[in-house]
C-alpha cells in the first residue's frame, strides 16, 4: 500500500482554532480547536489534540480528539490514541491500549453512496481507498485484510476490526 503524503501539516508547537476544510491529506501533531470538514484523510499525530466534530473520508488517531467523528470510509485509532466522543463510521479499527470514551454507530450508506458515486465518475483520481491491516505478533509483518467480515476478530489481545 502507497504511503499517503501529507499536503498539510500542523506542527507539535502550533495551536489553531476555526474551521478546516481540505481535499488530499492533513496531519495534525499541534492543537486545534473548532470543525473539520473534508473528502480526503485527516491524520492526528501522537502530540496531536484535536477538539472539533470532524467530517471526513478516513481519520486516523494516535493522539487525542474531544468531539464526534464522522467518517464515510474508516476511523481507525492507533495505540496511544484518545477519543472522547461518538464515532459513525462505515469501518472501524481500534487497536489494544486505546482509550475510547463515547458511542460508535455503523453506518454503511455514505460509503454506498461513494462506491455508486465513483462507477458513475469517469475520472478516479480523487477517491481515496485504505485497506485496514493486522499485524502478525509472530512475525511482526503486516497482513492484509481482504473483504469485510461482519464479526469481531478472535482473541482478547489483537486489535479488534468492527465493519
Amino acid at each position: 500500500m502507497k504511503k499517503a503524503t501529507a499536503v498539510a501539516f500542523l506542527g507539535e508547537n502550533t495551536s489553531f482554532e476555526g474551521k478546516l476544510s481540505f481535499h488530499g491529506t492533513v496531519r495534525i501533531d499541534g492543537h486545534f480547536k473548532g470543525e473539520i470538514y473534508s473528502d480526503g484523510t485527516l491524520i492526528v499525530g501522537e502530540k496531536g489534540v484535536v477538539e472539533a466534530d470532524i467530517n471526513t473520508n478516513c481519520v486516523v488517531i494516535s493522539g487525542e480528539v474531544r468531539g464526534n467523528i464522522n467518517t464515510a470510509l474508516s476511523t481507525e485509532i492507533h495505540p496511544k490514541g484518545k477519543v472522547y466522543g461518538s464515532i459513525i463510521t462505515s469501518s472501524l479499527v481500534i487497536h489494544e491500549g486505546v482509550i475510547f470514551e463515547g458511542n460508535c454507530r455503523m453506518d454503511h450508506t455514505r460509503m454506498q453512496n461513494l462506491k455508486e458515486a465513483s462507477e458513475t465518475t469517469d475520472d478516479k483520481k480523487g477517491l481515496i481507498k485504505l485497506f485496514p491491516s493486522l499485524k502478525n505478533k509472530n512475525n511482526d509483518e503486516t497482513i492484509s485484510k481482504p473483504g469485510n467480515p461482519e464479526k469481531e476478530e478472535p482473541g482478547g489481545n489483537e486489535k479488534v476490526r468492527y465493519s
